[in-house]
């Protein structure tokens, strides 16, 4: 199967499961069927009910709670307030937020190129430093990591990309509250020295003034992060 066929299979399992919830006047609350009798309705593997349950829940139509299963979720009810979610409780406001973080953060590593300093450089080299003890230390590095993430908007020599990630705070960075999502202490590692990685290669583009390879640095940073957390996600996803 072609990777659009299965796009396509997903798309028609999603409208099926619609149409279930509709057929069975299932209410917000209400819990779906077992993953197993999806498959038997639907004609379809247990991976494609995965997906198009994993795609529903992006869009706030379902959710799930661990070791329990999916149900139909609350209508999303419009809010005046922050942009910012309070908590990443749902996959879905994570994917979405890293979405959203893409569309400020790549361009502050573009500008960052063209207007850093040595200071700028100094502070990105000092987090990412702090980055790699903590990751001897057995800690997720999520304050070395948001620390490198502020010393780019630093560099902007704009405070208002400041402002986005000292906002941010604790949410830039949701694995900490989704910290039981790990299997075990070798894939948490792996997972932490992809990030290594890629902020090295974020850093070097910034640091030799190249702006567009900054920008694509970041670009594949974000994208990368929300391959992994939706990969984590379905992963470990015990309600399915």
């Amino acid at each position: 199967m072609t990777e659009l066929q299965a796009a396509r299979l997903t798309d028609r399992v999603k409208a099926d499961l619609g149409s279930l919830i509709a057929r069975q006047n299932l209410k917000p609350g209400d819990k779906l069927p077992a993953t197993e009798q999806l498959c038997t309705e639907f004609a379809v593997s247990r991976t494609v009910v995965r997906e198009a349950i994993a795609s529903l829940k992006a869009e706030g139509r379902l959710r799930s709670l661990r070791g329990s299963g999916v149900y139909v979720s609350e209508p999303a009810k419009p809010t005046g307030g922050s942009m910012f979610m309070e908590a990443p409780q749902d996959i879905g406001d994570v994917l979405d937020f890293m979405e959203f973080r893409m569309s400020i953060e790549i361009e502050a590593a573009g500008l960052a190129a063209e207007r850093r300093t040595e200071t700028n450089l100094l502070r990105m080299e000092q987090s990412m430093s702090q980055f790699a003890r903590q990751l001897e230390d057995n800690s997720l590095g999520t304050e070395a990591d948001r620390a490198f993430h502020r010393a780019i908007a630093d560099a902007t020599n704009n405070q208002r990309f400041r402002i986005f990630v000292d906002e941010m705070g604790d949410r830039l960075l949701p694995r900490r509250a989704l910290r039981a999502g790990f299997g075990d202490e070798t894939e948490k590692h792996l997972f932490l020295d992809v990030i290594q990685t890629e902020h090295r290669r974020i850093f070097d583009a910034i640091s030799a003034r190249k702006p567009d390879e900054a920008r694509q640095a970041m670009r594949q940073h974000l994208e990368g992060g929300r391959k992994r957390y939706r990969e984590w996600s379905l992963a470990h996803d015990t309600s399915l």
